[in-house]
């Protein structure tokens, strides 16, 4: 076919950050079944150029949107685009769909024609859509019905979801006398799952019965099962760190009771000892330093009390585990755990019987000492380990409270990697790895551009030396030590393939990696450099171009910037699709730099901290709003956050786009980073201190916040125009975006897979939020064609 972010800065620096995204907005299509490697890798790029078969003057008249209006001329297609695009910003999308049914005639006649086919596939797009949500509907019946009849927790309660998602009303849904039965039969099965230990099969009911909740109104029994379900990924995680070997032996469980064909290896007692690296340098100074830093400025003013509360409550979990015997001794012992149990209840007592305001640093460092010294005279952990939980507890609870999954400790083994991603300084080749089941180093794949993937390093590869070291017992975390360095400075990586009979050395240079955020509508290639090389033009013909932004970091803007000139060297640039779906954020002045470009005057955004007072605000500037007159259409989903709703919501509130879509994510908290290492080991503390705000729309006084505070009923920037997708249209759109966006240059041509068509993404009904936003586009468009039309008409002769 043709063709989290983080404010850069010092390392300790207190600047607001614009987080990545968390794990809330992939539940409900996680409990749709989606794989979660699609939902993961859904900000990847996808390309493809306008359908080439232009459809005839013949075709558009015989259909339905275009038998309206026949007669016009260059003054009415002004007046009719103008009123298509006021519509569309002001959000009145019956309007829009009435103009679209009146294309009025004009000089552009090949233009008129293909808008009005586009219109009419766009109306049987929607049929098509209405005939298979009641196709959806039916199967999705089906399925629960029928799970309810063989008591099967899990299914049931996966069709009830999907039941949901395909209903008007989430709430309504949940009085369906089916989805009651499927959440009384996930109820008994997360009882009888607790008690027998089974903390997979608890975790999976549970998350399907907070996924019917989220978004039902019912606040209570949503804050109910997420508080349930957060206990158990707390047992989970403790298991995978602690007890690798009996969340093994779950997990085969788990696949004999879903009936999968996959298997899993035998256990590898080689991953026992892991833990000791996560633990290492932990030592209480910086706990202390770390839960004074909280209680005095996390956003919540809730001082020290939900602090100690949540590391307490973190320690009675650990104890409780059965699992981590494997690891820890004392941990079998039912007298030893009764007795340090005492000593946490004790605490918890006198935390629960303190005022708050009364509480304080001394309070912290007494109960520290005594349940230290219980853990010594009982279940006898190490020392790091406790200290360990009751940190990231702590924490923890700020999470379930206050709707704050941002805060943490940065404990000492993670802290450099995190000031790499602070900094946006990533040197190395350019691989992902992880462990294979023999505890190899395995190359996942190597990344598009990067030395790796130049050097001819292969996904599937072991990493079986690192200059001349044998790499046998390694920690992933040594692997990354030892393969990266500084930039321009040599590294020889020793490979296993398979097919080869010995491994076999590849040299290569570190270099500074750069991640690829802009992307356009269909890679073209791959520069000599690893660099793709974009069709940038979702419509070349009409001369809207396409930008998808994967995330804000600190070459975006450049790039975009350079999009946009290299467009505007083909053609006039007529109009511009900004796809923010699925950003998660990143650099608060790469957005700011964005929204400048398209708003000359006027507030981007602001900062207010706990008290609600204003501490900062960024102005734009109007000599670089060089965009300003732009047909801009912004699409955002649940997937956009942080910097993408500065961005959109900014846009919105300046009036300066269309923001179409889905309600975005609600992540519009700051966190700053703060030091808490001591003499010997350094460490930090990531923290939520303010919350941005958006300028306000018209007739509101106070700004927009952005965040999904507790509680609240309203959050995130709401699109002008709502277009929902149906689970099918997301699960496919991604996959093929996923796919299409894919040169796998690590790979020998031959073997190369064939790339989907991005044009199916609209002539297949995959993204009706992308169809919907070009159509938009195209009306408003429509009067630019039309000028250039009767510029290049001839005279006529006098």
């Amino acid at each position: 076919m043709d063709p989290e972010g983080i404010e850069s800065g010092n390392q300790m620096a207190q600047k607001p950050m614009a987080h990545r995204i968390d794990k809330r907005l992939v539940r409900r299509a996680l409990s749709l079944s989606i794989p979660v490697g699609v939902i993961a890798f859904v900000a990847v790029s996808w390309g493809g150029a306008w359908p080439s078969s232009s459809p005839t003057t013949a075709q558009a008249q015989s259909s339905p949107a275009g038998t309206i209006a026949r007669t016009g001329g260059s003054a009415s297609i002004d007046k009719w685009s103008d009123s298509v695009w006021s519509a569309a910003k002001r959000g009145d999308m019956k309007a829009v769909e009435e103009a679209l049914k009146t294309i009025p005639d004009g000089h552009a006649n090949g233009e008129v024609a293909r808008l009005r086919a586009l219109v009419a596939d766009r109306a049987a797009h929607a049929n098509e859509s209405a005939g298979d949500r009641t196709k959806e509907v039916e199967a999705a019946t089906k399925e629960l019905t029928e799970a309810i009849a063989a008591k099967n927790a899990s299914k049931a309660l996966t069709g009830a979801v999907k039941l949901q998602t395909l209903s008007d009303n989430y709430r309504d849904a949940l009085s369906n006398p089916d989805v009651q039965a499927a959440i009384a039969l996930g109820i008994e099965a997360d009882t009888r799952a607790q008690a027998e230990g089974d903390w997979l099969l608890s975790q999976e009911v549970l998350f399907r019965l907070r996924t019917l909740y989220e978004d039902s109104g019912d606040r209570d029994t949503f804050k109910r099962y997420a508080d349930s379900l957060e206990k158990v990924n707390r047992r989970i995680g403790l298991m995978a760190q602690y007890a690798p070997k009996k969340l093994h032996e779950l997990r085969v469980a788990a696949l004999e009771r879903l009936e999968s064909k996959e298997k899993l290896p035998e256990w590898n007692p080689a991953f026992a000892e892991d833990w000791k690296d996560g633990v290492r340098g932990i030592n209480i100074a910086m706990l202390k330093a770390a839960l004074k830093t909280a209680a005095n400025e996390h956003i919540s003013s809730r001082g020290w009390k939900p602090l100690l509360q949540g590391g307490l409550d973190a320690l009675a979990i650990f104890a409780t585990t059965d699992a981590l015997e494997e690891t820890f001794p004392g941990l079998a012992d039912d007298a030893k755990i009764k007795g340090f149990i005492a000593a946490v209840d004790e605490a918890r007592s006198r935390v629960a019987a303190t005022p708050a305001e009364r509480l304080g640093s001394s309070d912290s460092g007494e109960i520290l000492r005594d349940v230290l010294e219980a853990n010594k005279a009982s279940i006898d952990l190490p020392d790091a380990v406790l200290l360990h939980e009751f940190g990231d507890g702590a924490l923890d609870e700020l999470a379930g409270k206050f709707e704050d999954q941002y805060s943490e400790i940065i404990w000492p083994e993670r802290l450099r990697r995190f000031e790499q991603q602070v900094n946006g300084d990533f040197v190395g080749v350019g691989i992902l790895i992880r462990h294979d089941d023999k505890r190899d180093i395995l190359v996942v794949n190597p990344l598009e551009g990067s030395p790796a993937a130049r050097g001819g390093i292969k996904a599937e590869d072991r990493i079986v030396g690192v200059n001349g070291m044998p790499t046998t017992g390694w920690s992933l975390n040594k692997a990354v030590d030892e393969i990266t360095g500084p930039p321009g400075q040599p590294v020889t990586l020793s490979v296993r393939r398979t097919g080869k009979e010995l491994p076999f050395d590849v040299s290569l240079v570190r270099d500074t990696i750069k991640i690829r955020s802009v992307n356009g509508w269909w890679k073209k290639g791959l520069d000599q450099n690893g660099a793709p090389e974009w069709d940038w033009w979702i419509d070349k013909a009409g001369g809207i171009g396409y930008i998808r932004l994967t995330s804000f970091n600190e070459d975006s803007f450049d790039d975009f910037r350079a999009a946009v000139d290299a467009m505007r060297a083909e053609r006039p640039l007529n109009g511009l699709i900004l796809d923010l779906r699925h950003n998660p954020g990143g650099l608060l002045k790469s957005a700011v730099d964005f929204t400048n470009a398209f708003v000359p005057t006027g507030e981007v955004v602001s900062g207010e901290n706990k008290t609600g007072q204003r501490v900062w605000s960024l102005e734009a500037q109007p000599n670089k709003a060089d965009l300003r007159d732009l047909p801009l259409v912004v699409l955002v989903n649940q997937g956009s956050a942080s910097a993408s709703e500065i961005v959109s919501g900014a846009l919105q509130a300046h009036d300066a786009a269309v923001i179409l879509g889905e309600r975005s994510f609600g992540k519009g908290s700051v966190q700053t980073v703060h030091d808490v290492s001591d003499r010997n080991v350094a460490a930090a503390i990531k923290l939520t201190t303010q919350y941005y705000v958006l300028p306000p729309l018209p007739g509101e006084k106070h700004g927009r916040y952005v965040h999904k505070k507790a509680g609240a009923t309203d959050w995130g920037v709401n699109p002008d125009i709502v277009v929902k997708m149906a689970p099918q249209q997301i699960e496919k759109s991604v996959e093929l975006r996923q796919q299409a966006d894919i040169i796998e240059e690590w790979k020998d041509e031959a073997d190369r897979k064939p790339r989907p068509d991005p044009r199916d993404l609209l002539a297949k009904n995959l993204d009706p939020q992308l169809e919907t936003a070009l159509l938009i586009l195209q009306a408003r468009v429509l009067k630019d064609l039309e000028r250039e039309a009767l510029a290049a008409a001839p005279t006529p002769a006098r």
